[in-house]
């Protein structure tokens, strides 16, 4: 069994072909995800275009507190050579 976490719809690839138009606009239209599945399972997940630029948004937040704990680890590092010399 996979995880369907942040999905609101499941679709197959053959209605992704025939109702492309229509599961494009329920992304739009919906806060969370619509799971494609390719043989009965994941395959990809459609999403609105607002929902992408949030989870970069989310994805660029974590990637600047990652490099600030990152810089402060070189610094204490540094800090802490020094000391030892």
């Amino acid at each position: 069994m996979y995880s369907t976490k942040g999905i609101e719809a499941v679709a197959t690839i053959t209605e992704l072909r025939s109702k492309t138009s229509e599961l494009v606009e329920h992304a739009k239209n919906i806060e969370r995800g619509i799971l494609i599945q390719k043989n009965n399972e994941p395959y990809a997940v459609l999403i609105s275009y607002d929902l992408y630029l949030k989870l970069l948004g989310e994805e660029a937040a974590l990637g600047q507190t990652t490099r600030r704990r990152r810089g402060r680890r070189k610094e204490a590092a540094a800090n802490g050579s020094e000391s030892q010399q």
